[in-house]
């Protein structure tokens, strides 16, 4: 129970409230323990005696008891809702933001899926163990304690036999405890299993039908969930046996005090009230225990929900920040790799998963929803280098294209500038200070974005441009969607800038989502700009548009450009070709048509044999390859 009592600290701040509760669970235990001896009082001074004024007042005190017992219930009530909320507000807090503070390589390492059940089921399951099963707890242990502390002051003698059950209930309870919690850390894995194939299946639904695969989800959720199944089904079973055991030794005390209490009123050394009154104090003592049998099922839950919490708030960033961190209020974005290397070492990055053509005419590789999210099942490359020794210098203000077949780093070398993993080796510089040395956040404000895979988020066209500036002014959101030539369609929508995104962008196609994207980075005025296979689902007209406009922003930051299109990378001052993780060549378009064989290959399957010879070398001769003289 190690987990649970960790959880615990989020009680502290509802001190007030916890002291309500307790105030109010104690009083209905404490009238509920006076009514037995009010009844033997009835009994023995009223009913045998013939008083009626002791029949009157034992059942006005037993009436005033019920009354104050239920009041107490109604405040125990409240005060657990409000404790129970502001648990589940705390922790659900705490977990978001600790997720927020985790790097790319720890949320690799963890599936969607799994992080959606520890936020939500897991912390219910929490919540409710902390209010509600804590105070039946407490209700119980009360009630137990007190009916044997008023057992033995009705008779030592037959309290023996609630000792003995108590002692036997106890081995019991134990025992099943120490097997079930194992189980329900299983059936969470299970559902969070199961919440993973939801998530993966409901964000690639598209390429599930595209590929007629719905047989195939179909059964692997049935297989999931029949697993799930399967193991609660375990559980069950474990758990069935706790009620009739503590039943059966319930009742077999009964019985005791029935045949020995019986004895012994027979034989006047106890009366017919104090026979009436133990029994009811053993069974104030045993219900309890019953209570229990019910309670083994939340708290072994609980402790397995609080475990699997904890697992993630115990998770140290792998991004460490240092203790005098660098800021700045601006970047010049001079940039410098020198001899880095990088590996994941459990998880693979999204460009690398899933192979596909290279230098298609679209550029588009399609990948399944297990890329997308990373982790050990999309690992192609292992433990192997997927950069190796790296090394260049980039002044500011100068263009860099990545070029290379799918899985080559291409991604992953950009991914390094922001931070977003650390390099297994060597350094790498931004404005002159090791990357290590810069605050995360200082550094990725002055670095404009557009990742491989475009991510909108529920909300306006404009609050998804103005996500990286929430303070920029209308013109400038406007400024900035007309560079990436997203104004037009945003005009044509119904509400135009007001218009709502849906849920991952379902309501814009994808060339649309990624000029919003380029919006977006444009219009934090970046050091340095990196364009991720930005304009991979743009029409080439369109393309050359966005180019065009852009060449005024990238005069003033520093931009890598990582692109599938030889169109994209006309322009750059130096284009890199990357293959197995190296720079194996880099120049500028006409230096490399001559030079790298790689880079004509890929020229030469983009545009056919026949525009090799007559392509200009030069690319100030022409910014738009279809729109040359022929």
């Amino acid at each position: 129970m190690r987990s649970l009592r960790r959880m615990t600290r989020y009680m502290r701040p509802y001190r007030w409230v916890l002291l309500a509760g307790l105030v109010t669970t104690v009083l209905p235990v404490a009238m509920e323990l006076v009514v037995p001896r009010m009844l033997q009082y009835v009994v023995d001074q009223g009913i045998r005696s013939g008083n009626w004024e002791a029949i009157w007042n034992g059942s006005l005190v037993m009436l005033v008891t019920a009354l104050v017992g239920a009041l107490a219930t109604l405040g125990q009530g409240v005060s657990r809702a409000q404790l129970s909320q502001g648990i589940a507000y705390d922790l659900r807090n705490e977990l978001f933001t600790h997720i927020q503070r985790l790097s790319f390589a720890n949320l690799d390492q963890m599936q969607t899926g799994q992080l959606m059940t520890r936020i939500s089921s897991d912390v219910d399951v929490v919540r409710m163990f902390l209010s509600a099963g804590l105070s039946l707890l407490l209700r119980a242990l009360l009630m137990i304690i007190g009916s044997v502390i008023m057992l033995t002051v009705t008779d030592l003698q037959l309290s023996t036999i609630i000792f003995i059950m108590l002692a036997v209930a106890a081995v019991v309870i134990r025992s099943i405890l120490r097997v079930a919690a194992p189980l329900f850390m299983v059936v969470q894995q299970k559902l969070a299993a199961l919440n993973t194939i939801v998530q993966e299946n409901l964000a690639g639904v598209q390429v599930v039908k595209a590929f007629v695969r719905e047989p195939y989800e179909i059964e692997r959720y049935r297989q999931g969930n029949e697993a799930y199944m399967a193991e609660n089904i375990k559980v069950g079973r474990l758990m069935a046996l706790a009620m009739p055991s503590l039943g059966l030794i319930t009742n077999l005390g009964i019985v005791a005090v029935a045949w020995w209490g019986g004895l012994d009123t027979i034989g006047g050394r106890l009366s017919v009230g104090e026979l009436i009154a133990f029994n009811n104090y053993l069974m104030i003592g045993m219900a309890p225990l019953l209570l229990l049998s019910n309670m083994l099922n939340m708290v072994s839950r609980a402790e397995a929900s609080s475990t699997r919490i904890l697992e993630v708030l115990d998770m140290e960033p792998a991004i460490r920040v240092a203790e005098s961190p660098h800021t700045a209020e601006a970047l010049d974005g001079a940039v410098r790799f020198d001899q880095v290397s990088f590996r994941y070492e459990a998880y693979a990055p999204p460009e690398e998963t899933t192979p596909a053509p290279a230098f298609q005419g679209n550029g588009a590789g399609m990948r399944t929803p297990a890329a997308v999210n990373g982790g050990p099942n999309g690992n192609v490359n292992g433990h192997k280098d997927v950069l190796a020794q790296i090394s260049f210098q980039v002044k500011p203000g100068q263009r860099i294209a990545l070029l290379g077949a799918t899985g080559s780093g291409k991604s992953t070398l950009v991914n390094l500038i922001p931070r977003f993993y650390e390099a297994t080796h060597g350094t790498i510089a931004v404005d002159q200070v090791d990357v290590r040395q810069w605050s995360p956040h200082s550094l990725r404000r002055h670095i404009g974005m557009v990742m491989q895979q475009t991510v909108l988020f529920s909300g306006t066209v404009r609050e998804n441009i103005a996500y990286g500036r929430p303070d920029a002014s209308m013109e400038e959101v406007i400024a900035a969607a007309k560079a990436a030539q997203a104004h037009d369609f945003i005009m044509a929508m119904p509400q135009g800038y007001d218009s709502m995104v849906e849920a991952r962008g379902a309501n814009l196609s994808g060339g649309q989502k990624q000029r919003i994207a380029i919006a977006r980075a444009l219009l934090v005025s970046p050091g340095i700009l990196i364009l991720d296979d930005a304009t991979s689902a743009v029409d080439m007209d369109t393309e050359f548009k966005i180019q065009e406009a852009l060449d005024a922003y990238m005069r003033h930051c520093t931009t890598f450009i990582v692109a599938q299109r030889i169109s994209s990378v006309l322009n750059a001052d130096q284009i890199f070709i990357l293959d197995g993780g190296q720079i194996v060549a880099q120049g500028t378009h006409r230096e490399l048509l001559t030079t790298s064989p790689i880079y004509r290959d890929i020229f030469r399957s983009q545009f056919g044999e026949e525009s090799l010879a007559h392509f200009p070398l030069d690319a100030s001769q022409t910014s738009h390859p279809d729109r040359r003289e022929p």
